[in-house]
């Protein structure tokens, strides 16, 4: 497995949104995405923008993506995500790999690539460095009330990951400046995260901002990542919609983006393995849906 060519350039910081240090826009043939440069040296991966909606002709869409990691379609994981903590772990190809109840994969397989859908919800992107394991989660506030993306650590943990070898990428999602919630959003957080106060910032009577970033950081430090293996990107879904989809913003009808994560194939022919692609990769200089 191999990434597609890239056109990085100046293009990127005239055309798209301002994101983190660490993070950076590539052109691709879907379209632009956004890469962190510290998962880089990992695994393959994205986070794409609104070129892709995955709504009405969405297999299409999969094939561009599946495209730019050189799998096959059907080889990028797709689970029906239904806000909770469920993870699909795949070991193996006799995995089923599409329409499984999850908002998690953990993947094991070299050759396949987890992916999860967003529009607004957290996008997580993890890699256990050369364990050879990586993940894709989906975190909307129930899903984070729900701890789910401690859930994919302790499942890559069963897989012979180290936490504190974990790299973490969160994507684009609603952020803290447009994430409005009422007291029963809030109540359930708290039920389940003492230490959730932190989370929210009073609005108005009634409403709180909810930062999804920060909760969903303190949940990857409380499974055992280290803070400076953490990497956020910053960008707001409802503030930025020249590039990102927003189910808050633009209702049901909103598309969605995809974030994707692969494990390169085995090469049979040297006998490397994934491990020695990324070792490759890092002597390289950096170029529900909703």
């Amino acid at each position: 497995m191999s990434t597609a060519v890239d056109q990085p350039g100046d293009w990127a910081t005239r055309t798209s949104p301002a994101v983190a240090a660490g993070f950076r826009w590539d052109r691709t043939a879907a379209g632009d995405v956004l890469r962190c440069e510290a998962l880089e040296g990992d695994a393959p991966h994205l986070f794409t923008s609104r070129n892709l909606a995955f709504r009405g002709d969405a297999e299409a869409d999969y094939e561009r993506v599946a495209a730019l990691f050189s799998v096959p379609t059907p080889q990028v994981i797709r689970v029906v995500q239904v806000h909770g903590d469920g993870v699909l772990v795949v070991r193996s190809r006799e995995t089923p790999l599409q329409r499984q109840p999850a908002d998690a994969i953990v993947c094991a397989q070299p050759g396949l690539v987890a992916s999860v859908r967003v529009a607004d919800c957290v996008p997580i992107l993890l890699a256990g460095g050369s364990a050879g394991v990586v993940a894709a989660v989906h975190a909307g506030w129930r899903g984070t009330a729900a701890g789910v993306v401690g859930a994919a650590v302790r499942e890559m943990q069963r897989c012979g990951v180290r936490p504190a070898d974990i790299v973490a990428a969160i994507g684009p999602s609603i952020g803290p400046c447009c994430y409005q919630v009422d007291g029963p959003v809030r109540d359930a957080c708290l039920a389940a995260w003492p230490e959730a106060e932190r989370w929210f910032a009073d609005d108005s009577p009634s409403r709180w901002r909810l930062d999804l970033w920060q909760a969903n950081t303190s949940q990857l430090i409380g499974a055992g990542l280290r803070p400076e293996q953490i990497h956020v990107a910053r960008l707001c879904t409802a503030h930025n919609l020249s590039l990102c989809y927003s189910f808050r913003r633009e209702g049901a009808d909103a598309g969605r983006m995809v974030a994707a994560i692969g494990l390169p194939e085995l090469d049979r022919a040297s006998g490397a393995g994934a491990s020695s692609e990324r070792e490759g990769r890092k002597r390289r200089p950096s170029g529900g849906d909703r």
